[in-house]
């Protein structure tokens, strides 16, 4: 998946430094962050990132999860024609298609995956950077900073749009959009005071489980012999840093990178919404798409 706009700017320090604003990166599955193949430097527990040079390419390097390759039985003696030696990835999908497209619990019992490690996934933000002089920016709890643009420029509304400036209302209008994706229970923003967008999806299992739930009198409020089996589901967190605004040279370039932004971050959500594994309990995923840029307080 290719990366958003977020970071065209880079700041030479009076120091020597040069500093980078990066997105938000997940420390588990994380293996590095480089700049032209050099690691960089994190400045405290920002976003801000640091350099010896001026940097063309800046490249984040994450774990990639286990390619599965087959299916083997557990025990070749019982392989049949129903139930082969082998399956292929493709066999085992198009029996679970043939099952409503759940896998179905016989071959659970039956086949084990053979997985292969996977080289690590490198993200890329090429250059150029615009340089910008100074230094870092002002710390949290200071004075509040405004930037002054042309006066005259807001002066004559008809030639707005063609200079640079800023779309506003894009994290609503995602979070409007993930609402409605399956299988997305919640979706709002400041969970717990985060600056990021909570996201929390109820996934099945790749084989599917149920467990048995009574039902309560209407009556008494008390539990009755009699239920139903549910599904067992998995909770799966994103905690997403949705810009609030998108930027651009001119409104035409503002619009096309909103969209850019509006296709990464529902393609995120999309991406964690896969069944989870019955041996580790979903907690063997790894995570893909933005929940690399996990948000804390």
């Amino acid at each position: 998946m290719t990366n958003p706009d977020f970071a065209r700017y880079a700041i030479r320090h009076p120091d020597g430094r040069w500093l980078y604003h990066l997105p938000r990166t997940d420390p588990h599955t994380t293996i590095a962050i480089l700049a032209d193949g050099q690691p960089l430097t994190q400045i405290g527990t920002t976003h801000w990132w640091a350099t010896d040079h001026e940097a063309t390419r800046i490249t984040t390097v994450t774990k990639t999860s286990p390619k599965t390759t087959k299916y083997v039985l557990e025990d070749p003696d019982t392989a049949s024609v129903k139930y082969p030696a082998e399956l292929t990835v493709e066999q085992w999908q198009e029996r679970r298609q043939l099952n409503g497209g759940t896998t179905p619990e016989r071959l659970w019992e039956l086949y084990r995956s053979i997985t292969v490690e996977q080289p690590p996934t490198e993200t890329h933000i090429d250059g150029t950077f615009t340089v910008l002089e100074g230094g870092e920016p002002p710390a949290p709890g200071g004075p509040t900073w405004t930037v002054n643009l042309l006066d005259s420029i807001t002066q004559r509304p008809e030639y707005q749009h063609l200079f640079p400036g800023r779309l506003h209302g894009l994290r609503e209008h995602i979070i409007a959009l993930i609402k409605r994706m399956p299988r997305v229970t919640h979706c709002f923003d400041g969970f717990q005071d985060s600056t990021a967008v909570y996201v929390d999806l109820r996934v099945p299992y790749e084989q599917p489980e149920t467990r048995f739930v009574r039902d309560i009198s209407h009556r008494t409020g008390k539990t009755l012999k009699t239920g139903r089996n549910r599904p067992v589901t998995v909770s799966r967190t994103l905690h997403l840093p949705i810009p609030t605004t998108v930027t651009g040279d001119n409104y035409a370039a503002a619009l096309a990178e909103w969209d850019r932004q509006v296709a990464f971050w529902t393609q995120a959500v999309a991406d964690a919404n896969v069944a989870a594994c019955n041996h580790c309990r979903g907690t063997g995923h790894v995570p893909t798409g933005a929940e690399q840029y996990t948000a804390s307080k």
